[in-house]
């Protein structure tokens, strides 16, 4: 699979858009704020799906090594961004949260912008010197600062989920790149701890836990999103109910065309297809992983994992959450729900991946970079 991954990587990222707009087709008719037009969500993610593939191509010629030297302004930027989302006339309050800015005609996520910056930071740090990684206050307790801001932005959006994707994220990122396990456990302990305590603090998201803990209590109200993607996914069976044919799209399943795309997949083409999901998603993770880990150097390992888990690490959650597994947390299913923020930063990490992939060394064992398997054994 190695020297193949690229083809791999490319064919799961067509498969899982594929699949996004055949259903956007027909969930797009009865979710909320289509403006009356059938095919409102599916042309508006074509042209985002456009702008992807040129920024996946623009990333794909740049040198990835080109992105450590503006990762620290990038990921700052970012963090900015999201601040600026509580801005009279610029931020724009969705759903009792401050997480969009406006310009012009089109609305941004400036948290995906931030979720890059801080990928390519850690893999910066960690990139720069093989020791840094078995040195408490470099290993750990920098990057913890730089995960400590980005938390606290994501706390004033009331964004507990996405503070929670980050520490995972940086999790991962550290754990490749060498830092003592038992360092990461306590980290890991600290920042669920954490979440934990944000969530008791908010009323809002402490209902969710309860209503993922004790939905027959909460139906009709917190459960209820979860309760009508349950029905859907239920309803489908082995073959779906048929393309256009699904009920809970009908004003029963609120955003349909984005967080909950997934049990819709469920109920109209059945398990077979949210299988043929599943499967792709592995697909993208098992080639993103390959091409890091034949990478030419540490940075590009890093950056690489680190990209390959942003994605995947998001379509786990969206999966998680539409089937009842995790609370309830706003979410976007990779490639295939609608939202053109999330779709570009996606088409320009696989870009980065693909960068990675052409300047990786695939000969023989013997030849890989001494300090990538160094960086992995490091914390013994």
């Amino acid at each position: 699979m190695s020297k193949n991954s690229a083809y791999t990587l490319i064919i799961a990222v067509l498969g899982l858009v594929s699949i996004g707009l055949v259903i956007l087709t027909s969930v797009g008719a009865f979710a909320r704020g289509n403006n009356g037009e059938e095919f409102f969500f599916v042309k508006r993610q074509a042209v985002f799906l456009g702008g992807g593939l040129a920024l996946c191509l623009v990333a794909m010629k740049i040198d990835y090594h080109r992105w450590i030297k503006f990762a620290p302004l990038l990921f700052i930027v970012g963090v900015a961004l999201m601040l600026a989302c509580f801005l009279p006339h610029i931020g724009v309050k969705v759903n009792g949260a401050h997480r969009w800015l406006r310009v012009g005609p089109v609305g941004i996520q400036p948290m995906e912008i931030a979720k890059l910056g801080f990928v390519v930071t850690l893999a910066w740090w960690f990139g720069t010197k093989e020791k840094l990684a078995v040195n408490f206050k470099d290993g750990v307790l920098k990057p913890l600062l730089l995960l400590g801001m980005a938390a606290a932005a994501c706390a004033l959006q009331k964004d507990i989920g996405t503070a929670a994707l980050l520490l995972f994220l940086c999790l991962v990122v550290m754990f490749v790149a060498g830092v003592k396990c038992r360092w990461l456990g306590a980290l890991a302990l600290t920042g669920l701890c954490g979440v934990a305590g944000l969530a008791f603090h908010s009323p809002q998201k402490w209902d969710r836990v309860m209503a993922f803990l004790h939905p027959e209590k909460y139906a009709g109200a917190e459960a209820d999103q979860l309760i009508n993607a349950l029905i859907a996914l239920g309803s489908g069976g082995l073959t779906g109910l048929g393309l256009g044919k699904g009920v809970q799209k009908m004003k029963y399943l609120a955003e349909a065309q984005t967080d909950f795309i997934f049990p819709n997949i469920g109920e109209e083409l059945g398990v077979i297809c949210t299988l043929t999901v599943v499967f792709l998603f592995l697909l993208l993770v098992m080639s993103g992983g390959v091409i890091s880990l034949h990478a030419k150097d540490k940075t590009g390992l890093l950056i690489g994992i680190g990209v390959t888990s942003l994605i995947g690490m998001q379509g786990l959650m969206n999966l998680l959450v539409t089937t009842g597994l995790m609370p309830t947390k706003g979410i976007g299913l990779p490639f295939i729900s609608y939202g053109g923020t999330n779709l570009l930063l996606c088409f320009g990490l696989i870009g980065i991946l693909l960068n990675i992939h052409f300047q990786a060394v695939y000969e023989t064992r013997k030849n890989r970079p001494a300090n990538v398997p160094a960086a992995m054994t490091a914390r013994m």
